[in-house]
């Protein structure tokens, strides 16, 4: 099961997040992803960025990827494939299935050590996964996600 972090810690933003603050949807996330940029905490991976570029349009294109160059970017080389892949079939034999995305987004984490800020369930699925708590701004936005 997911375990927390701390309050320096770096932290990985999942997409989910990413895109709650792009459309505005939870101003206290936008607050508390706002702080961690502030505090030069956030970090992202090739997984986050794929799936984002995928949905943008291009006028958001020229808007919001240059918000990326400003962040880290974690590194997903080919060992990390492997481990995903280990991964997410240790999870389905255990009966839990999450997006393959997710296994590498996770994946990611898990190399580095480092904290995820999502709001999707499935990743508190993930033995060992560092999981991002900010009070109960994440519970009250997760049950309308």
């Amino acid at each position: 099961m997911g375990q927390m972090t701390h309050e320096s810690d770096p932290v990985l933003l999942d997409t989910s997040v990413w895109i709650h603050v792009f459309q505005g949807k939870a101003h206290r996330m936008v607050a508390v992803v706002r702080g961690l940029l502030n505090e030069d905490r956030v970090l992202t991976c090739g997984p986050v960025i794929f799936e984002i570029k995928r949905g943008l349009r291009p006028p958001e294109r020229k808007k919001i990827l240059p918000l990326f160059d400003a962040v880290t970017r974690l590194s997903f080389d080919e060992t990390l494939w492997d481990a995903a892949g280990d991964l997410d079939a240790s999870l389905r034999k255990s009966g839990i299935t999450i997006p393959p995305m997710d296994i590498m987004i996770a994946q990611v984490c898990l190399h580095h050590d480092v904290s995820l800020l999502t709001l999707d369930a499935h990743f508190s699925s993930i033995r060992g996964l560092r999981l991002f708590q900010s009070g109960e701004v994440l519970s009250s936005i997760a049950g309308k996600y």
